[in-house]
């Protein structure tokens, strides 16, 4: 059976999302609670997790003392967020929800992780950085991280192909992933496929969809129209790598006081 749906990673393959993707969140944790206390925001104050998906960072920055609130808007991955926090339930909590839409709470930091790649159109990605700072109280610390876009491009042009087999107990699952170029639009095609066989049967799930990269002077200026400042770019979640040296941006800043 072929089911052609919203993007299966986040619906009806929400389950399997962290045994798929697989990240060292501990270790990342780590750097981001580091990078937090260096600009003055320490364990004990608010932190939104904007786009938090399964709700792995949220629970650990948590578990290190930040007081979180994950937002998705995927209600399968805030679902199986909410189950997972278990005991740390009290320091974090989860909703369903659009990034873009306002709020009237306030939060001492913001982390927004694997997200801003989906936001294709200019006016949308201005207006993301806009809520963040709207979000934000003066000084209020912002962390996310984006794929870059030459390196990205390079990367996918030599491999396409991204394939992953997990045993999970609904059965054998294989996540496959190829990926075009649009460098026109400095976009990545990205098709992919879920296959799950349980006992001889055999379900297939597809779905194609369009990121769209960023560059570092494109990052650099949509931060700074949107009110930030004191930017710091990364490689990875780990200072020591610097910017240029892996596919992906990592930043931190700072929402740049009212006037300035």
């Amino acid at each position: 059976m072929t089911e052609q749906s919203g993007r299966p990673f986040y619906t009806e393959y929400a389950w399997a999302f962290d045994a798929i993707i697989d990240r060292p969140v501990r270790k990342e944790c780590a750097a981001i609670a580091a990078w937090l206390v260096e600009r003055g925001v320490l364990p004990g104050a608010s932190l939104l997790d904007a786009g938090c998906g399964t709700g792995r960072y949220a629970t650990e920055l948590a578990r290190r003392g930040y007081v979180v609130h994950g937002v998705d808007a995927s209600r399968e991955l805030i679902d199986i967020a909410t189950r997972s926090a278990g005991g740390s339930a009290s320091a974090v909590s989860f909703e369903v929800g659009d990034i873009l839409v306002s709020s009237t709470v306030r939060y001492d930091a913001i982390l927004c992780r694997g997200v801003l790649n989906d936001f294709v159109s200019d006016a949308d990605r201005q207006a993301v950085f806009e809520r963040f700072a709207h979000a934000l109280r003066p000084r209020g610390v912002l962390i996310l991280d984006v794929r870059e876009w030459h390196a990205s491009a390079e990367r996918k042009s030599r491999e396409p192909l991204f394939r992953k087999r997990v045993s999970t107990d609904r059965g054998e699952l294989t996540f496959t992933s190829v990926t075009e170029i649009d460098a026109e639009r400095q976009q990545l095609v990205i098709d992919e496929q879920h296959v799950l066989t349980t006992g001889g049967r055999t379900r297939v799930s597809e779905h194609c969809f369009v990121m769209r990269c960023w560059t570092r002077d494109e990052l650099h200026s949509t931060l700074e129209r949107a009110g930030f400042d004191g930017v710091s770019c990364f490689g990875a979640y780990d200072p020591a790598i610097v910017a240029g040296a892996t596919d992906r941006l990592v930043v931190a800043a700072r929402r740049a006081p009212a006037g300035l």
